[in-house]
């Protein structure tokens, strides 16, 4: 048999639906033992391998009382590829009731909330929800909120008013285990 050729599948490309060769659809995986590789026959008994290049959504949990802000974030995340918010909060206890039942991948609170502040939300989401990244979204912009927001389990803070450039990009390096600290 020939070389393998690597070919990128299409993010549209329904291969759970395939045709055998009698046109009967199966229904089987396409998915190789390998995870994500397809092995394909092609012309001259060489074989392409397609790799599935897609890359899974990041589900996020907003949590802020206001309700403008709230849309705002929605708006921005949502504008997002790859991005799906998947629950909101007016305030503390209600991000981490959320957190506990949907465990998103991130979870973006404000500070100040009504019933319990962020930071405390923070602590007990990391409990409870350790493989969640936690990026904070406040409008307070000194280097003590930052400190809290280290010691409360967070994994980034950004600034409101720098939120249209910075949350996305606070959010994909989170959900890499980086950290995201940013407050001008």
């Amino acid at each position: 048999m020939g070389a393998a050729t690597m070919i990128p599948l299409a993010t549209s490309m329904d291969m759970t639906r395939a045709s055998n060769p009698t046109g009967q659809h199966d229904h089987s995986s396409p998915l190789a033992p390998g995870g994500g590789l397809f092995n394909i026959p092609a012309p001259e008994g060489s074989l392409a391998v397609l790799q599935n290049l897609t890359r899974p959504t990041i589900r996020i949990l907003i949590a802020d009382d206001h309700p403008t802000i709230l849309d705002m974030v929605k708006r921005i995340l949502e504008a997002h590829h790859g991005f799906e918010v998947v629950g909101e909060a007016r305030d503390g206890q209600h991000a981490v009731s959320l957190a506990k039942s949907l465990k998103p991948d991130v979870i973006v609170i404000n500070v100040t909330m009504p019933k319990m502040s962020g930071f405390e939300a923070a602590r007990r989401i990391r409990v409870h929800v350790p493989d969640s990244a936690i990026v904070i979204l406040s409008s307070h912009k000194d280097q003590q909120f930052i400190e809290e927001a280290r010691k409360a389990g967070a994994n980034g803070y950004v600034g409101k008013s720098d939120a249209d450039e910075q949350l996305i990009r606070a959010i994909e390096s989170t959900v890499k285990g980086e950290e995201f600290f940013l407050v001008e």
